[in-house]
């Protein structure tokens, strides 16, 4: 304790040093100057010519919040200031309540936990003394109840001021850049502002004054930055504060207002319109109020000095216009905190599926390499040896010959008797090698127990094998399902924008057209695509979001939007119903299906619809032969490319997946094939991955081009081979997909006979085509159906 004692307080006076250090270099700063210059000014302001209790205000503020020594040299800068006004006793009087409170401050104790109240209570009553006691002498003889309310005023707004003036001075030398103002912080500063402004009230050369100057300035950057609203309330400020003792207050509070309110009203067409415009809204009003006050004193004070401003307005930055709109405006504010939030939301999700997709790759690794490790039968042949002689020479009466004087001459037979067996799938006494069979004395006990123990172990290799494939294809799926979760990370660091601006905009439109609504979200996705959620209460049946909202949305946003295809989610409590509008695609898709059977159930299977995102997908399957198992196997080929691609997974993923379950489950032979289209709905561009399929026909006009497959069927082989065209579509462009029946109907032409009949066959209409493709099949067959036909085609066009 005694160590520590002594220690602490020796590094505390290091700290306290520091310290000291870091706030000289401060009041040299550009911050420290302006304080001290604010300082000045603010001991200048006369309040209807007779009150000055600034200066005062602004010490005791400093010697509330700050250092003794800084408060010091603000009270000899404020008695400077009071000097420079040359207001006879006013200034005076104020200068010797400021010099007694400066030596108020020197005689207090800086660890007295009281100063601070004790030196208002003392600012308090000297400045009503010395204020009661001047009037007094030069206005009055003798004690007069109207001069102490009039110092009993000066004293109230005096401490008033103060307080105002704490919440302005720290940002002098705050050395971390604030960020965030409250309310109470942006009205104080802006009253502290127009009070430093009115000091400046005598400082003029020719016809400039730089107190109207900055007033403009303040009034346009106000207004530019934040509205008219907020510009003319600046100006409402500034007018009143700096021209309170003024005659001509009205006319500069409506002058101030008018320019802020102007400034404000064209901001959004940019910096230099809306100085423009400030510029002949000031010449307006001076030319206007020439007649209230001296036609030179309007144009000079007011147009030329508005001038300036304008200039120094366009001079600055826009970026610095920027900032300040974050730092006051509540609703950009607001904005910019969910902005803030969402992303450290983003990250943690991120950060979490980033490790859901490392656990699964690596549990994929794992899974890979025990089925390396299983691949190996050395350790398993010895263990069939050692099997083999445990059950015939345990009990024989040779086994020490055998086994100790020729043991390895053994080992080797008993080798030799399992290659036996697993070439011709068994073994006879007869065919023991001789070289065994000349020592065994349990020949025909050695061929039984060896048959025995081999087909054992072909029926364990056998599963085994299973169970490795099995491992294989699950090793197979986490490891998609890790590239689908890295997937998901990528897209989630896509930013997705929020337009709250847009929002705005079409809530004014939904209001102006009587729509009723509870919230709006506005967004562009990854794609830039506007999304919209909407929120309000259920219209029982009415279809309201088909009609009303989606027409005022598209006008506004000048895109056309639809109802995405799905049903209004409704809460629990029926009180809330939710629906989305998103961006209507560019293309549209028509598709019609002509199939026939050979026996009662068809062995082909497809599937065709929107799988979210823009995106249209047509798939066709064609099983085995024909009938139930057929159907079996392509049924669930594109069962499983359905869910896997509308659950996310890449397009080469979810084939390998669902080839991976094909082979698993294949007791027998069996397979299907894939014949399988993406086409996106926005730029009208086609993907076609074919898997042992037949051929798909793309007619464009009169011209047929022919998409062939060079790959095995899925379901045979463990690692399957994906190719994919890309098409880009035409308006009116058809794809024709088809079964091997169709194709197989002329075996001496293949695919030319469908080629040639689609070049001379005239029509717009895909269903039409579908059925004369199968009837021209048919009647190749000669009217007796040899395999099941599916025909498939789909007409892409583009939308006006």
């Amino acid at each position: 304790m005694i160590y520590k004692n002594e220690i602490v307080p020796y590094r505390r006076s290091l700290n306290d040093k520091k310290i000291e250090e870091k706030k000289k270099i401060k009041y040299l700063s550009i911050g420290s100057i302006l304080f001290f210059l604010s300082a000045f000014f603010t001991s200048r302001v006369f309040i209807l010519d007779t009150f000055m209790p600034f200066g005062i205000a602004f010490f005791l503020a400093v010697y509330g919040i700050l250092d003794r020594k800084l408060a010091v040299a603000t009270g000899f800068i404020g008695i400077l200031g009071y000097l420079t006004t040359f207001e006879g006793y006013k200034s005076i009087s104020r200068m010797v309540v400021l010099i007694t409170l400066v030596m108020l401050a020197l005689i207090f104790n800086n660890n007295d936990k009281n100063r601070i109240v004790k030196m208002y209570i003392a600012g308090f009553f000297i400045n009503l003394v010395v204020i009661i006691v001047f009037r007094g002498l030069f206005i009055a003889i003798g004690f007069s109840i109207f001069d102490s309310i009039l110092a009993l005023g000066e004293s109230i707004i005096m401490a008033a001021s103060a307080y105002i003036f704490s919440y302005g001075i720290p940002l002098y030398f705050d050395h971390n850049k604030r960020k965030i103002l409250s309310r109470e912080e942006m009205i104080y500063i802006g009253i502290m502002l127009g009070i430093i402004v009115s000091g400046m009230y005598d400082i003029k050369y020719m016809s400039f004054s730089l107190k109207n100057i900055l007033g403009f300035l303040i009034v346009l950057v106000m207004g530019y930055s934040e509205g008219g609203a907020m510009g003319a309330a600046t100006g409402v400020s500034l007018g009143l504060i700096s021209t309170i003792s003024d005659s001509t207050m009205p006319i500069y509070l409506g002058i101030y207002a008018f320019s802020g309110l102007i400034s404000g009203v064209f901001r959004e067409l940019g910096k230099l319109t809306t100085g423009i415009a400030f510029l002949v809204a000031c010449a307006l009003m001076a030319f206007y109020t020439a007649g209230l006050i001296n036609v030179n004193i309007g144009v000079n004070l007011i147009f030329y000095n508005s001038l300036v401003a304008g200039v120094l307005f366009m001079i600055i930055p826009s970026k610095n216009y920027e900032k300040l709109s974050a730092l006051i405006n509540d609703e950009k504010r607001t904005v910019q905190l969910q902005k803030s939030y969402i992303e450290r939301v983003k990250d943690i999700m991120t950060l979490k599926l980033f490790k859901i997709s490392s656990t699964l790759s690596g549990l994929s690794n794992i899974l890979e390499e025990s089925i390396e490790s299983e691949l190996s039968n050395k350790v398993e042949i010895d263990g069939l040896v050692e099997k083999l002689a445990d059950r015939v020479c345990f009990n024989c009466d040779s086994k020490n010959l055998c086994w100790r004087r020729d043991m390895y001459y053994t080992y080797d037979s008993f080798l030799e008797v399992l290659r036996i067996i697993e070439k011709n799938g068994s073994i006879t006494a007869a065919m023991v090698p001789d070289s065994l069979n000349r020592k065994c004395i349990r020949p025909n006990e050695l061929s039984k127990q060896a048959n025995s123990i081999f087909e054992i172990f072909r029926l364990d290799n056998k599963w085994k094998r299973k169970l490795v494939k099995s491992r294989l294809v699950l090793s197979e799926q986490i490891k998609d399902m890790s590239g689908l979760v890295r997937t998901m990370i990528e897209e989630a660091s896509t930013s997705m924008e929020f337009k709250n601006d847009i929002e705005e905009e079409i809530a004014i439109s939904l209001d102006k057209k009587g729509l009723d609504f509870d919230d709006i979200l506005a967004v562009k996705n990854n794609r830039n695509r506007y999304e919209v959620t909407l929120y309000r209460k259920p219209c029982a049946g009415q279809q309201n979001c088909n009609k009303d909202f989606v027409s005022s949305i598209s006008k506004t946003l000048g895109v056309r939007m639809v109802r995405e295809n799905t049903k209004c989610k409704i809460n629990k409590d029926c009180s809330m119903c939710q629906f989305r509008l998103v961006e209507a695609e560019n293309y549209n898709v028509t598709t019609a299906i002509a199939r026939c059977s050979k026996e009662e159930i068809s062995g082909d299977n497809y599937s065709f619809g929107e799988v979210g995102e823009g995106r249209y997908m047509v798939a066709l399957s064609d099983g085995m032969g024909s009938g139930p198992r057929a159907n079996n196997e392509s049924s669930i080929t594109i069962s499983l490319l359905e869910k896997f691609i509308e659950a996310g997974y890449e397009r080469n993923a979810a084939i390998k997946a669902t080839n991976s379950v094909l082979v698993f489950r294949a007791n027998n032979e069996s397979y299907a094939t894939i014949d399988l289209g993406i086409i996106d709905m926005y730029d009208g561009i086609g993907e076609f991955i074919k898997i042992g399929s037949a051929p798909t026909f793309i007619k464009s006009g009169m011209d047929v081009s022919v998409l062939n497959s060079t790959t095995l069927p899925a379901g045979i082989l463990e690692d399957i081979e994906i190719e994919s065209e890309i098409i880009e579509f035409k308006n009116g462009d058809m794809v024709v997909m088809v079964t091997d029946g169709i194709t197989d109907a002329d075996r001496e032409t293949k695919e030319r006979w469908v080629v040639k009949l689609l070049k001379e066959y005239d029509s717009v209409n895909p269903k039409e085509i579908a059925d004369h493709v199968l009837m021209s099949a048919k009647d190749k067959y000669g009217g007796r159906i040899k395999d099941d036909m599916t025909v498939l085609v789909l007409k892409i066009w583009k939308l006006m």
